[in-house]
């Protein structure tokens, strides 16, 4: 009964405090308001666009759940069903969309009414020049600037390596700061979205961003079909152009020979006949290996569905200001408070420790 009295004295002795310390309290939060305020008024404006679409599985691919749990007792139920890995793991998206081929696709869409590349419109707004990119220049940089030749000629490159430069690497870090790709692996859906000061822009950004995601999918996932169709289709022209010269010399042949009825006329004949038959039945044989290969790519187009598609957005996405506002007030209220409870604490252990 006691301990709980003590805690009454202890909070209604807090409260007093708080209360003796109001104008300073209301100055502080008042401040801290004012700075919400200014800080959302202040901040640039930003336009979210963003798509969402769901991947169709192939027919002929193994249930994920069951493939997942396979794997985790070392079993590839697609090796065991004797096919290639049909789908690109949804999983697998975002780092896609980190990964260096991407990014510099996506760095050369056309954007604005001018069509020009979104890197050359980044550049621009900053007026060509990186101010980070001069400092490091004539600073850390500076001995190699100044003992460098002027007449020195660029070395060719003759590899195919990506050669990525300081400049790519900014705006590298500038589009994982606008592009998100995010994956919902329960209901298999995809999001892309892109977050920039022009909500026209963010539009045609994210459409590209979606596009050029889907394509890399669909050229990966194909790849192995339409290797398979460009050689059966040379295969099919080569055996067309012998089975057409075979017609043309057995026509040849019967016309220099109409009233000729020997027995080495008749072997002759026979053995491009044969020589037709042949070719003529590889011929057919690849035809139709060809409408397979054909079909075969379409079935290995994987299919997008587009639940949302992309929009020029209406309404900003940030800052949010009544809510920055808000947290700057409480902020203001929690610093006021507590500076309030532990200043004579604090002010009595300091007057201790310079008096000992």
């Amino acid at each position: 009964m006691n301990d709980h009295k003590e805690d009454e004295i202890d909070l209604i002795v807090l409260l007093k405090t708080v209360f003796v310390s109001r104008r300073f309290v209301i100055r502080i939060t008042v401040l801290f308001s004012v700075l919400g305020i200014v800080l959302a008024l202040v901040s640039p404006v930003r336009y979210t666009a963003s798509s969402m679409f769901m991947p169709q599985l192939s027919e002929g691919q193994p249930n994920s759940s069951l493939g997942g749990l396979a794997s985790l007792a070392g079993i590839n139920l697609t090796a065991i069903m004797g096919g290639q890995p049909q789908e690109i793991a949804p999983s697998l998206y975002p780092q896609i969309a980190e990964s260096s081929p991407y990014r510099i696709a996506l760095l050369e869409t056309p954007v604005g009414e001018s069509q020009i590349s979104f890197r050359d419109y980044i550049l621009g707004q900053d007026g060509g020049v990186s101010i980070t990119a001069l400092i490091k220049k004539y600073t850390t940089g500076l001995p190699s600037l100044l003992f460098s030749s002027n007449n020195e000629e660029p070395i060719p490159q003759t590899n195919t390596l990506f050669d990525i430069s300081e400049e790519d690497r900014g705006l590298f870090e500038f589009l994982d700061q606008i592009l998100s790709v995010e994956v919902d692996d329960q209901q298999g859906l995809v999001s892309i979205g892109v977050e920039f000061s022009d909500r026209k822009i963010a539009a045609e950004l994210a459409q590209a961003a979606t596009d050029l995601l889907q394509t890399k999918i669909i050229a990966f996932k194909s790849q192995s079909a339409r290797n398979n169709l460009q050689f059966v289709q040379g295969q099919f022209d080569a055996k067309r152009q012998e089975f057409e010269q075979i017609q043309d010399s057995i026509a040849m042949f019967k016309d220099q020979n109409l009233n000729i009825t020997s027995s080495l006329y008749q072997n002759q004949l026979t053995r491009l006949e044969s020589r037709f038959t042949l070719t003529s039945t590889v011929f057919q044989e690849l035809a139709g290996q060809v409408e397979q290969a054909k079909i075969q790519v379409n079935k290995d187009t994987p299919i997008f569905m587009i639940i949302e598609p992309v929009s020029v957005p209406l309404k900003r996405s940030k800052p949010q200001r009544t809510m920055m506002v808000i947290i700057w007030t409480f902020l203001g209220v929690v610093i006021a408070v507590g500076w309030t409870l532990v200043k004579a604490p604090v002010f009595q252990i300091l007057n201790e420790l310079k008096s000992s």
